[in-house]
């Protein structure tokens, strides 16, 4: 990784060359379209593509063309056979590839978290959940490209968007990953930054830069987070919630939306990555951006792409960076999601994030939603269609009570990133907010079980 651009585009081209076919045969790697996206210690990421003057692709149309290797003036029949199989290679073979080649990798577990999520990302390619995978080799692979961008926050109430990310959150749900099956990485996560947390960022000697997170710090450490945790534990040990297979930080800056889909090809997508190998710690902020110890210049990155696309005019979405992926329970996933619609990244100025409580989903955009979801996990599973008012109002119960989870499980992740992270982000404010919000829900759920107070109202006939 220490050679010259040349001796770069030299090695791209010999594995491009080894892994695909068509005109990667033949082209001189000088003529290669190659750049560097991004990269820290543990991921380099370069776009290749063909060159666009199909004269330079080494004469490889030129043969493909010609009377001799014409299927149809061709008499012997295996020979016929083999030269559709051949030239079957020019209309399969992408124009543009993502080239990624793993680095230094350190960290605890680091090697498994590369064996999981390249057994994910094949997984996801095989049943056509995700970008193709055109090559493994060793020291990397060789991904699909795809042109989009990620969705604003408004837009995660627009009708058709909820109900596509929906369905997309219910293929994930139904997937059967070789994982373990425990719902218990939420609790390794969250004790594994609590202890972090207790050590390093909220210790006696924990002081703010400035007075304003001075007095952040001092109000952390008025919560017994450790305490709190427990107590979570416990009380969604009471909620019945079905494990699944979980995306677990779905928010907007996750989520593409396909852009110019009329003149791109499906061998097209944008490089939205980041790596996640080299650290036990979250190396993205909640806005996207990427650690400037760990990265050159693309702002938008993410690790892994899960895409379905639809057809029939569908907006054709592409669901990114399984950092985060694990077996849980999917109303954690779908309260994850519903919480992000308060949260916009896009504040220029400090704290980098807006945050409007009352963009929080209504109970019919969260009927919406729900139905789709449940709608499609059931035929994904089973051959039953049909949702009833049970069906939602349980799934319902479930995103309420995990919902606390949600906000609990981000405190403590921003309280970890804080002061050691490179990237502009109010941790300090965020993980306040979070815990805040988190502290209001324990309150109702405390109330309603020691005065029987009514549960918020749930989706009934009359809605419908």
């Amino acid at each position: 990784m220490c050679g010259t651009e040349e001796e770069m585009r030299e090695v791209a081209g010999r594995i491009c060359r080894n892994y695909l076919h068509g005109a990667w045969k033949t082209v001189d790697p000088k003529d290669l379209s190659f750049r560097r996206i991004s990269g820290g210690l543990s991921n380099f990421l370069y776009y290749i593509a063909l060159p666009d003057d199909v004269s330079k692709w080494g004469g490889y149309q030129k043969r493909e063309s010609s009377p001799e290797t014409d299927p149809e003036n061709c008499d012997n029949r295996n020979m016929r056979r083999t030269l559709v199989k051949s030239t079957s290679f020019s209309i399969e073979e992408p124009r543009k590839v993502l080239l990624r080649i793993y680095g230094q990798v350190h960290g605890e577990r680091a090697m498994d978290a590369i064996v999981t999520e390249s057994v994910i990302f094949t997984l996801l390619s095989e049943r056509r959940l995700g970008p193709k995978l055109h090559g493994v080799f060793s020291g990397g692979r060789i991904e699909q490209y795809i042109p989009a961008r990620c969705l604003l926050t408004k837009e995660l109430a627009d009708p058709a968007l909820s109900m596509k990310i929906a369905e997309k959150m219910a293929a994930i749900h139904s997937m059967e990953v070789p994982l373990n099956k425990e719902p218990n990485w939420i609790w390794k996560t969250m004790y594994k930054w609590l202890k972090t947390v207790k050590e390093e960022r909220l210790n006696n000697t924990a002081q703010g830069k400035n007075e304003q997170e001075q007095r952040i710090i001092q109000q952390l450490k008025n919560t017994d987070l450790e305490k709190e945790i427990e107590w979570l534990k416990k009380f969604l040990a009471t909620v019945d919630s079905p494990v699944v297979f979980c995306h677990n930080d779905m928010q907007e800056g996750n989520i593409l939306l396909v852009e110019d889909t009329q003149t791109t090809s499906d061998d097209e997508v944008l490089p939205i990555y980041v790596q996640t190998f080299d650290t036990d710690e979250p190396r993205t902020a909640k806005n996207g951006s990427i650690d400037k110890d760990n990265f050159y210049e693309d702002a938008n990155t993410s690790d892994t792409v899960i895409s379905h696309m639809s057809d029939c005019g569908e907006p054709k979405l592409v669901l990114i960076d399984f950092e985060y992926c694990a077996y849980n329970h999917r109303g954690f996933d779908i309260a994850n999601h519903f919480q992000e619609w308060a949260f916009d990244y896009t504040n220029p100025e400090h704290p980098f994030y807006y945050e409007h409580q009352d963009s929080t989903p209504s109970l019919e955009q969260k009927e919406i939603f729900i139905r789709e979801y449940l709608k499609h996990y059931q035929a994904n599973i089973s051959d039953r269609t049909e949702v009833s008012l049970d069906d939602v109002n349980k799934l319902l119960d479930e995103v309420e009570a995990f919902a606390l989870a949600s906000h609990l499980f981000w405190a403590l992740w921003s309280i970890v990133n804080a002061s050691k992270s490179q990237i502009p982000f109010g941790y300090w404010e965020y993980a306040v907010s979070r815990l805040e919000t988190y502290l209001r829900l324990k309150l109702e759920v405390i109330k309603k079980d020691k005065y029987g107070l009514p549960q918020k109202r749930k989706i009934c006939e009359v809605d419908i």
